[in-house]
C-alpha cells in the first residue's frame, strides 16, 4: 500500500541554508499494517508523516500510494480520493479544528466527501468518542484531550484507509490514553503512529521503523526486539545516561527514554 524507496527531504530556510531532514528511507507499508514510528526530536518522524500524508513531496527518491507515484502533479489530480483515504492526526489538535461547533466539525468531512445520512453519522460518531454533550460546544471551548478526541472523530467519520498519527497520547490522560489504544486495536485500517512513550509503543503496533539523529533509518522490524537491543537503542538516541542516588549510593546507568 505505501512505498518508500530512497526518500530523502531537505528544508533551505530563508538564508538559504540547507538542512537534511530525511535521508535515503525506503520500506513498504502492507495494508492494514500497524506500524510505530520512533525517534528523538528532530529525527524527522513529524516529517515523514507530512510526506505520507502527501503535505511534503520527495527531494529525492519515490513515494507510492497504492502503486502511484506521489507528486504535486499526480495528488492534484487525485486529491479528493487521497484526502479521504489517508488522514493524519496531528500532534497539536488546533490544526485541525476550524468549525464553529463539534457537530459542524464532524460533519464537514461527510459533507465534503457526499455521505449520506449525516445528521446520524455524526450523532453515532459522537457518542462513540463521548462527544455528544459537546456537539453544540465551539471546539476552542475543550480541553486538550477533548480537542484530539475531536479530531480524531472528525478524521474517522470519513472511513479512511490509512490512518497517520503525530504523538496521539500527548493530550489525553491515562484513562483516554486506554480508550485511544482500544480503539486502534478495534478498527482494521493500516495506521503509522509516532510516539515518545516506549511502554505504550507495544499498544500501538508490533512493527516498528527507528530514525536515528541522522534523519536515516536505522531499524525496521520487530518492536519487541528492538527494545532488547541497548546498542540500537543508544544509537537512536532513546536511551539516556546520567547519575543516580539510590540509599547513599551515587551511580550511573543507561535508562531508557520513556514518558
Amino acid at each position: 500500500m505505501i512505498e518508500l524507496e530512497g526518500v530523502s527531504f531537505d528544508h533551505t530556510d530563508f538564508r538559504g541554508r540547507t538542512t537534511a531532514l530525511l535521508n535515503d528511507l525506503s520500506f513498504h507499508i502492507a495494508p492494514k499494517e500497524r506500524v510505530v514510528l520512533l525517534g528523538i526530536n528532530g529525527s524527522g518522524k513529524s516529517t515523514l508523516l507530512k510526506l505520507l500524508n502527501a503535505l511534503y513531496f520527495p527531494k529525492e527518491g519515490t513515494y507510492r500510494y497504492k502503486g502511484e507515484k506521489m507528486t504535486p502533479r499526480s495528488i492534484k489530480k487525485r486529491s479528493k480520493t487521497f484526502r479521504k483515504e489517508v488522514v493524519f492526526l496531528m500532534q497539536d489538535p488546533n490544526l485541525l479544528l476550524f468549525n464553529a461547533t463539534v457537530r459542524e466539525e464532524i460533519a464537514f468531512g461527510l459533507r465534503e466527501f457526499g455521505f449520506d445520512d449525516i445528521d446520524a453519522r455524526v450523532e453515532h460518531i459522537a457518542a462513540q468518542f463521548a462527544l455528544t454533550r459537546y456537539l453544540e460546544t465551539p471546539p476552542f471551548f475543550l480541553s486538550g484531550g477533548e480537542k484530539q478526541r475531536v479530531a480524531l472523530a472528525a478524521l474517522l467519520a470519513i472511513e479512511p484507509e490509512v490512518l497517520l498519527m503525530d504523538e496521539p497520547s500527548a493530550n489525553l490522560d491515562p484513562a483516554t490514553t486506554a480508550w485511544l489504544v482500544d480503539l486502534l486495536q478495534a478498527m482494521e485500517i493500516t495506521t503509522v503512529t509516532s510516539t515518545h512513550n516506549l511502554s505504550l509503543a507495544s499498544e500501538l503496533g508490533a512493527r516498528t521503523l527507528v530514525l536515528d539523529p541522522s534523519h536515516t533509518l536505522l531499524y525496521d522490524g520487530k518492536l519487541s526486539t528492538f527494545l532488547q537491543d541497548e546498542k540500537r537503542l543508544i544509537e537512536a538516541g532513546l536511551m539516556h545516561k546520567h547519575t543516580h542516588t539510590h540509599d547513599g549510593i551515587t551511580h550511573n546507568h543507561y535508562h531508557l527514554h520513556d514518558w
